[in-house]
């Protein structure tokens, strides 16, 4: 099978670290050898990867096409003995023959060996060269291809997936012929490609390889190195169950606060609850439940996701025979969750937990009817008038089931003595709070929804007037303070729904639901009975 890589011949100019161009293919430290040399010739270091001390050589096909033809016709050959520099090079006119030009050079020489060239025409008549994958490995020019970015585009074109192909066999063993090679691949930003492409297609004696590899090169810095941990999620995907067992366990010895808070390892640990059993990564629920974990983690922006994710992963499927393993790590997290309900839910990023708990459905139904009410219920008031607590308070009264929604309406309404000097009770101090008053405008779109027929469920009459009464409440204490609340804007929305409900034929004044005797009176002025008949009275 050939494997040919073609590049345009205009595409590098002879400062570029590129590859394109004609001419030959050098090794480390490769120039343009023409008829006349004038530029500086300097070779870039990889600045990301400092630590590994590596230099990131120009891998290029010589430039400068016009000059090209120029050279052949000078009949100027290089053979093996021909000598590229470090440096820069000079043209010595002076000690030039009448025949042809030469040159000194100044620096360090290295021998290098030529590489064939096969001419080709492009569409549009431009010369183009074709490199196949077996001139790079024979050229031992993998490592400067790899670090390069259109270098690496054609090993990853032209990397044979068949583990027996002598190619592929070639290619592994130079990529992981230490483990300071292999991390230096996974810690470049072209380079990690060609180490994604290893672990993609590797069998499972070279799985375990490159595990060994990962955890000699430092597992725990690659999990944190944003190229790095590409790989280390690919290999998490694809490699077999009994290689990936042995990562985790690796992993589990780490510092997995750090792990769970950091942007590059997080999704390391997110693609391992995603795609592994959950017996596999039960090691992490332990870990949240013991000691401060679990707010450490959760008051990270990226930790609590993390663990949003993983009781996503524990509640679903009821059905599944792993259930009951799964429903014991559930319990024990959630019973970690209600112990710290109340520093959660005052944090900036935990008190998202709390909320997804809350707004959950199924299995996570029985944990939130606990959390609501034996972590948020009597502390309704001061919740309310913190600013992430008072989200957590909109989500229970949201998604509260009635019997406890009828308990927190009754303690916002008479749960609290009022204020001694000012006389204000909790309902006053909710209307004026710069949080507070999002819950009071929560509690309105409530009982306007049930009023107007916007519930899932079908209320019965006691409970239509139940919703009834606690709109005429909050509407009643807003027009005894609508002067008040008309110079805040939070007053003025509150106002404003209010009026909009109205708007619908929602009640302002005391509701009245009409008993079954009353209809029956109705019904009666409106159609005599036949009771009622004079005939039928005359003749009883």
């Amino acid at each position: 099978m050939s494997y040919s890589w073609n590049s345009r011949s205009t595409a590098t100019s002879s400062g570029s670290s590129s590859v394109g161009g004609p001419g030959f293919l050098a090794g480390n430290n490769s120039f343009d050898a023409m008829s006349s040399l004038s530029s500086d010739f300097s070779f870039f270091v990889n600045k990301k990867n400092s630590r590994f001390h590596s230099i990131k050589p120009a891998v290029k096909l010589l430039p400068l096409v016009d000059r090209r033809l120029a050279f052949e016709s000078t009949a100027v050959s290089l053979d093996s003995d021909s000598l590229f520099f470090n440096s820069t090079a000079t043209d010595n006119s002076s000690s030039a023959s009448s025949n042809e030009d030469a040159f000194q050079f100044s620096g360090s020489f290295q021998p290098v060996q030529q590489l064939p060239i096969t001419h080709s025409a492009h569409s549009d008549g431009a010369p183009q060269t074709e490199i196949t994958l077996q001139e790079v490995i024979a050229n031992r020019q993998l490592i400067e291809f790899a670090l390069d970015r259109y270098g690496v585009k054609f090993l990853e074109t032209n990397y044979p997936q068949d583990p027996n192909n002598v190619s592929h066999k070639l290619i592994f063993e130079k990529f992981t012929e230490s483990s300071v090679v292999f991390a230096m691949l996974c810690h470049n930003a072209n380079g990690n490609f060609i180490a994604q492409k290893l672990v993609e297609f590797a069998t499972i004696a070279e799985q375990i390889k490159l595990l060994e590899l990962m955890v000699e090169g430092g597992l725990f810095d690659m999990c944190r190195d944003k190229f790095a941990c590409r790989v280390v999620q690919l290999a998490v995907q694809k490699f077999d169950r009994s290689v990936v067992t042995q990562l985790i366990s690796v992993l589990g010895t780490f510092d997995f606060v750090t792990i769970c808070t950091d942007q590059s390892s997080i999704h390391v640990v997110q693609r391992i609850v995603k795609n592994l059993p959950v017996e596999t990564w039960s090691f992490f629920i332990s870990f949240l439940c013991s000691g401060d974990n679990l707010m450490a983690v959760c008051q990270d922006k990226y930790g609590c996701r993390l663990v949003q994710q993983a009781i996503d992963r524990l509640a679903e499927n009821p059905k599944l025979p792993c259930f009951a393993t799964r429903i014991k790590l559930l319990h024990s997290l959630m019973t970690c969750v209600a112990c710290n309900c109340y520093r959660l839910s005052s944090n900036e990023f935990a008190n998202y937990v709390v909320q997804y708990v809350i707004k959950s459905s199924g299995v996570m139904e029985m944990y939130r009817d606990t959390i609501i009410e034996k972590c948020l219920l009597r502390n309704l008031l001061s919740m309310s008038q913190d600013k992430y607590a008072s989200h957590v308070i909109e989500g229970a009264f949201m998604f509260a089931p009635p019997m406890l929604l009828k308990e927190m309406m009754n303690e916002i309404f008479n749960g609290y003595v009022k204020d001694s000097d000012s006389n204000r009770d909790a309902l006053d101090i909710l209307l004026f709070h710069q949080y507070g008053n999002y819950v009071v405008q929560q509690m309105i779109s409530i009982c306007t929804s049930a009023l107007m027929g916007k519930e899932e469920r079908r209320l019965s009459l006691s409970e239509l007037e139940m919703y009834g009464a606690w709109y005429e409440k909050i509407n009643i204490r807003v027009q005894q303070q609508s002067s008040r609340l008309e110079r805040f804007s939070s007053g003025k929305k509150i106002i404003e729904s209010l009026k909009k409900s109205s708007s619908f034929g929602l009640p302002l004044q005391k509701p009245v639901f009409p008993n079954f005797l009353d209809l029956t009176a109705q019904f009666d002025a409106m159609f005599p009975s036949f009771l009622n008949h004079d005939f039928l009275l005359k003749n009883m």
